[in-house]
C-alpha cells in the first residue's frame, strides 16, 4: 500500500497542478496530512495572526487517478482516519460566526485514549473527519480554504471513515487533494475551527463514467447527502435541496413536486459550515427512502 506524504501539498486547486503520485482505481493508499496551520502553532503563546496565509489549509496531493476523464465521477471511499495526540483551536475577532465578539486566543486540545479533552472535566469521543477534499476545477484557481463545486473546504463532519464521497472529474486524472483533518467538529464550525489536527487517511477510489449523481454528494452511515457551497447560506441550502429533489425525481416515479413533498417529510436540510468564504449546506435523505423507490447508488 502506497503512502503520499504531507510534504507534497497545495494551497489552491488548479487544473494545471502536477501530480505527485498516481494510483489505479481500486487501489488502497494512505495520505498523510498536516493540520490546517501546517503545524506552525506549537503552543498556546502562538496566535493565529502570526501564521502566514501560505501556511493555512494545506492539502496533500495532487493524486492522479488513472483513467479518470473529464465528465466522469470520482468515487472516494474513506476507509480509515487516524489522528495525532494534540489538536489546536484558535479564535480571532475578525473571523467566525460572531466577529467582533471574541478575543484572539489559542487553545491546545489533547487527544488521549480516543477522547478529545476540552479542559480537565469535559471530554468527548474522537470523531475524525476531513475538512478539505476535492478535485481540480476545470479552470481558474480555488484556494484550499474555499468550498465549491469541486469539493474543497466543505467542512462536512460526515466525511469520515466508512463514508463514500462523490466528486466531479474536470481534468485528466481528477487530481485529488485532501487535508484539514479534525479530531472533532460541530456543524457550523462557528469559531472558524474544530479540533484541528494532523493525521493519516486511508482511501480507495474508483472512476464512474458520466455524472449519475448530484455532485458533490456523500453516503455516510444510513444516509445520502447532496452538498452545496454558495456565497450565502440561503443559496447553499436552496441548491442542496434542489440537487436532491431533482435527483429523486429523475431516478424515481415521482415528479419534481412530489419529490419536494417527500423531502419535506423525511429529508433534512443541514448546515456544514458558516465561516468560510462560501457557506456549505447539505440535504440529508435516509438510504431507506432511496431503497423504497428502487434508487441504487454506484
Amino acid at each position: 500500500m502506497s503512502t503520499i506524504g504531507s510534504r507534497d501539498r497545495i494551497l489552491a486547486f488548479e487544473p494545471t497542478m502536477l501530480p505527485v503520485a498516481q494510483v489505479a482505481p481500486g487501489e488502497i493508499f494512505t495520505v498523510e496530512t498536516l493540520d490546517c496551520f501546517s503545524e506552525s502553532i506549537q503552543d498556546e503563546s502562538t496566535l493565529f495572526s502570526s501564521v502566514g496565509w501560505e501556511c493555512v489549509n494545506p492539502a496533500t496531493g495532487p493524486i492522479e487517478i488513472r483513467g479518470a476523464k473529464p465528465g466522469d465521477t470520482l468515487k472516494v471511499e474513506i476507509l480509515d482516519i487516524t489522528v495525532g495526540d494534540m489538536a489546536t483551536m484558535t479564535t480571532h475577532p475578525d473571523y467566525g460566526a460572531l466577529p467582533g465578539s471574541v478575543e484572539e486566543r489559542t487553545r491546545k486540545v489533547p487527544v488521549i485514549d480516543g477522547k478529545v479533552h476540552f479542559g480537565d472535566s469535559l471530554s468527548w469521543p474522537v470523531d475524525p473527519m476531513i475538512g478539505v477534499i476535492g478535485t481540480a476545477p476545470k479552470e481558474g484557481s480555488i484556494a484550499t480554504g474555499v468550498p465549491d463545486a469541486h469539493g474543497g473546504n466543505m467542512d462536512t463532519k460526515h466525511i469520515r471513515a466508512g463514508a463514500t464521497l462523490y466528486l466531479p472529474v474536470e481534468v485528466e486524472g481528477a487530481l485529488l487533494c485532501l487535508g484539514d483533518l479534525h479530531a472533532l467538529m460541530g456543524d457550523g464550525e462557528v469559531a472558524v475551527c474544530g479540533a484541528e489536527i494532523s493525521g493519516k487517511v486511508t482511501l480507495r477510489t474508483d472512476v464512474i463514467e458520466g455524472r449519475p449523481l448530484p455532485l458533490p454528494s456523500l453516503v455516510s452511515g444510513d444516509a445520502f447527502y447532496s452538498i452545496c457551497s454558495r456565497e450565502s447560506l440561503d443559496d447553499a441550502v436552496q441548491e442542496a435541496v434542489r440537487m436532491m429533489r431533482d435527483f429523486v425525481a429523475e431516478k424515481s416515479c415521482l415528479d419534481p413536486t412530489d419529490a419536494l413533498m417527500l423531502l419535506s417529510l423525511v429529508g433534512d436540510t443541514q448546515i456544514s459550515q458558516i465561516v468560510d468564504p462560501q457557506k456549505t449546506a447539505r440535504c440529508h435523505l435516509p438510504l431507506a427512502v432511496l431503497d423504497a423507490y428502487g434508487i441504487s447508488l454506484p
